[in-house]
């Protein structure tokens, strides 16, 4: 199972971390695992390449794990960063309403 925790400032998602194997499928194979790396990693390109931001991000492919944390933004680049933020886990709480069994998310607040 893939346990996704969300941590919020008030509305605003600041964090997002992803760990395990959802065991849908093999490795390789895993259409659960490969949708929550598309959103993760996605977002993570957006921050470099976009918005220019370097968030703390980890990828470990041995456990396998992946996390998105944002730095302290302030104005226009804060509001665009959450946005990203709030989409990602959006995005990751609608694949684990359509795929229940193989993940587990937990929101909390910072």
């Amino acid at each position: 199972m893939i346990k996704i925790t969300i941590v919020k400032k008030g509305d605003n998602v600041t964090a997002i971390s992803c760990e395990g194997h959802s065991g849908y499928a093999d490795s390789g194979s895993d259409i659960v695992c490969a949708m929550v790396s598309v959103l993760t990693q996605n977002a993570q390109k957006t921050f470099e390449e976009i918005l220019h931001v370097n968030t703390k991000f980890t990828l470990d492919e041995n456990i396998p794990s992946i996390s998105i944390c944002l730095p302290n933004l302030k104005g226009e680049q804060q509001k665009e960063a959450y946005l990203i933020m709030n989409s990602t886990a959006n995005g990751l709480i609608d694949i684990a309403s359509s795929f229940p069994k193989y993940i587990n998310i937990k929101e909390r607040q910072k």
